[in-house]
């Protein structure tokens, strides 16, 4: 048993090794739980190596008992991910794996972990109580990082919402879209041939502009001269509050909104913020490409500002009249 994904092995080595010195503990423990305490003067390393090569996959790692809820709530936040407040522990390492497969890239066509939904979460009454405090109290206080949303983007009474078929579809295509757009691997095969595309950028007040084209390649053209000449990368907020999807007459919207970065790292090799976006993304399948999802229409609306916190749907100018269809669970 040999956890195989890179972004998985990746994702497990950034949340095995924080400076929280409760998750270094664990990290140690597990570590000896798993080689049963062969290892003399077990590390951080040595331990960490001992998850990767003797587990089957990351969901099962951090369902572990061991690993408490508030950790991977902690985790989440530290990278100003915003969530929701009857966050259940499954669902927050179904959160956790989604942000691994954009932050480290899953390869085209992998199978996520083990559905986190239906892994049993062994805890006895003590520890579950004592689970549920400590969560409440970080949702009280808005998490160590503080509230980091622009607003909630979804309707807090139907939490179940974040599963229709429709809002698994979009979070999906977001995932596969931009991580193809940063990595300049997009094609005009993504397209269909008359698909329509309008770029809205808003560097100041007296510097707009808005371009459209229609057709697969002169899309990829704008695609391509956008980034040679504001060499920009494009990060969604693939939480429920910053992407969803929306079934229309024509197929299916793509709603997500998320942050801009200058993909020219800086002195201390991070990536500089730029601003926000709003895109949506309209699909239909294609019966003569075994019936794959094809854009046919793309926008995008791109401004300059600080970013204090991750952008929600609930906030945006483009997307608020889509917003307003209503939800189905019917099947995409």
């Amino acid at each position: 048993m040999v956890i195989s994904f890179d972004y998985e092995r990746n994702g497990i080595a950034d949340f095995f090794t924080q400076t929280d010195p409760e998750v270094r503990k664990v990290t140690l423990t597990i570590g000896n739980i798993i080689s049963k305490n062969t290892i003399k003067e077990i590390t951080l390393e040595k331990s960490l190596n001992v998850m990767l090569d003797n587990c089957r996959d990351a969901a099962t790692l951090l369902s572990k008992n061991i690993v408490k809820p508030e950790f991977i709530y902690r985790y989440l936040q530290n990278y100003n991910i915003q969530l929701p407040p009857e966050s259940t522990k499954a669902s927050l390492i179904k959160q956790c794996l989604n942000f691994w497969r954009v932050k480290y890239g899953a390869p085209a066509g992998s199978t996520p972990s083990s559905d986190p939904q239906t892994i049993v979460l062994p805890s006895t009454s003590a520890e579950s109580s004592s689970s549920n405090s400590t969560m409440q109290n970080l949702v009280a206080t808005g998490g160590p990082m503080g509230n980091q949303t622009n607003g909630p983007g979804y309707d807090t009474t139907d939490p179940g919402q974040e599963q229709y078929p429709v809002n698994l579809l979009a979070l999906d295509y977001t995932t596969w879209f931009y991580l193809k757009w940063n990595r300049n691997s997009l094609d005009e095969s993504a397209f269909w041939s008359d698909a329509m595309c309008s770029v809205m950028l808003e560097i100041s007040e007296s510097q707009q502009g808005v371009e459209e084209v229609r057709g697969h390649r002169d899309i990829m053209n704008l695609i391509l001269s956008l980034k040679f000449q504001y060499s920009f990368q494009l990060v969604p907020n693939i939480m429920f509050d910053g992407c969803q999807g929306r079934i229309s007459d024509n197929g299916v919207l793509v709603l997500t909104v998320g942050v801009v970065y200058n993909d020219r790292r800086g002195l201390d090799n991070r990536l500089t913020t730029l601003g926000e976006f709003e895109s949506m993304i309209g699909l239909r399948r294609d019966p003569l490409e075994n019936n794959n999802w094809k854009i046919t229409m793309y926008k995008l609306y791109i401004r300059y500002k600080p970013v204090d916190n991750l952008p929600a749907l609930s906030n945006s100018k483009m997307l608020t009249e889509c917003l307003l269809i209503p939800l189905t669970l019917d099947s995409v």
